[in-house]
């Protein structure tokens, strides 16, 4: 049980810290663009295997959390 414990506590920090960089992107350039679309692909793909997994995403730091409000960032500056 303890590993489960340890490998959620490893996944929410996974999880913050992928949410936090992409936060803190800008979208003023096509790479930055870019760097938000790997961020949104990652969360989601880490959103998607907390649902197969039964993991609710609060469990991990990401409850209310959209990954496609990354890419409408992009969107708004253009």
């Amino acid at each position: 049980m303890r590993k489960h414990l340890d490998a959620l506590v490893a996944l929410e920090e996974v999880a913050l810290s992928l949410k936090e960089s992409a936060e803190q992107v800008k979208p003023n350039s096509p790479f930055d663009e870019g760097r938000l679309a790997g961020y949104y692909e990652a969360l989601s793909t880490l959103l998607s295997q907390c649902q197969a997994f039964g993991i609710e995403p609060g469990e991990i730091g990401l409850e209310g959390f959209k990954p496609e409000d990354l890419l409408n960032r992009t969107k708004k500056a253009a």
